[in-house]
């Protein structure tokens, strides 16, 4: 069923995902990711769950929630890390094939502190996506810290 929302674009997302990147995110190596989009609680979200691992070594565990503010007339997504934080991101910048987030993270772990984050969901198709992370330091431009090219499992 159909909200009439721009979240409606992003439905191609529902399924299993298999995405990797190599000596990103902080990380050497190969990072693999898994990623399950689905429909909860409602057609008024796009929830994820994900886990990263690093060559056989768990990294990470992550659940997130993509929504459209009609209010703002903005997506927003809050990412919950197995690392004890969470990103709350509020659009930015959008196109018919991308969206791009003003990421705010609490609590702020020490080691960024004097960052500025910004995050991205980009359609390559529709079994392919990118996921990705920019960071700036006080003064500086934005710089990809990582990037996830995804494609869809089922």
């Amino acid at each position: 069923m159909s909200s009439g929302s721009p979240l409606d674009e992003w439905r191609f997302l529902i399924g299993n995902w298999k995405g990797t990147s190599k000596g990103q995110f902080g990380e050497k190596g190969v990072i693999e990711s898994h990623f399950v989009f689905s429909m909860e609680s409602s057609e008024r979200f796009i929830m994820a769950r994900a886990e990263a691992w690093n060559e056989g070594r768990f990294v990470n565990k992550s659940i997130s929630l993509l929504f459209y503010d009609k209010n703002e007339q903005k997506f927003r997504r809050k990412s919950f890390f197995s690392y004890g934080f969470v990103n709350n991101e509020v659009e930015y910048a959008r196109s018919d094939n991308e969206i791009k987030f003003d990421m705010e993270v609490e609590p702020l772990p020490k080691e960024f502190e004097g960052i500025r984050w910004r995050s991205y969901i980009r359609k390559i198709s529709e079994r392919k996506v990118a996921m990705g992370l920019e960071l700036a330091r006080e003064g500086k431009e934005f710089r990809r810290y990582g990037e996830t090219v995804a494609v869809k499992t089922s």
